[in-house]
């Protein structure tokens, strides 16, 4: 299985010999890649509207990455509307979602809980170690990153999550995808090739637009 690739959920940067989820708005359409409005914009949604007919497009995996923010971006009641009208489209598409959430995970579970979404919902960036046992309770996949490495007690209990429930990622970080991986490996203490297939398994059952080669 030395061929398995290392799978990111999440990123920024360009980076060509990884499977990997580009966030969409730099433009790399001619490569896995996710798409959506960040909380931060979410005054220009109607703005952002024939930019998101790339959703359609056969190599766009994911909406994202989308969300809440109360520590940034405009008000809140326009957040949540935006955040709303996007999982419509999820939902349409049949597309999964990454999710960015900010202080403002209570809010994110109401919604949960109200939309019913089918279509799976992953948690990117995840740090905080009080919430994961209700996030992963709430149905929601959680992907980690560079905070795992500096953060002894966030490495711990992404340890103890469910393998089929966890995702890497590097999102805007210059740390690679390699590093996370062999890390997190090293801390469950199982060999980079498990920890490889636990990605592809879980890379197949969420982004069901990705096919190998």
């Amino acid at each position: 299985m030395s061929d398995i690739p290392f799978f990111n959920v999440h990123c920024h940067a360009l980076e060509d010999h990884n499977v990997t989820i580009f966030q969409g708005e730099n433009g790399l359409f001619d490569k896995w890649f996710s798409l959506g409005v960040h909380p931060w914009n979410s005054h220009i949604y109607q703005r952002s509207i024939n930019f998101l007919e790339h959703l359609n497009l056969p190599n766009c995996l994911a909406i994202g990455e989308i969300g809440l923010d109360k520590l940034k971006g405009p008000d809140f009641n326009t957040q949540t509307l935006v955040f709303e009208k996007q999982i419509e489209l999820s939902e349409s598409l049949e597309l999964p979602v990454i999710i960015h959430c900010v202080k403002a995970w209570n809010e994110m579970k109401v919604l949960k809980r109200k939309l019913k979404p089918l279509q799976p919902w992953i948690f990117h960036g995840f740090s905080k170690v009080s919430i994961l046992d209700e996030v992963l309770s709430e149905g929601f996949y959680v992907s980690f990153g560079e905070a795992i490495l500096k953060n002894k007690k966030l490495l711990d209990i992404a340890c103890k999550t469910p393998n089929e429930k966890v995702f890497l990622e590097t999102d805007d970080s210059e740390v690679p995808i390699e590093m996370i991986y062999h890390e997190f490996a090293k801390a469950k203490q199982i060999t980079l090739q498990e920890l490889k297939q636990i990605e592809l398994n879980n890379f197949k059952s969420v982004f069901k637009k990705w096919k190998s080669g």
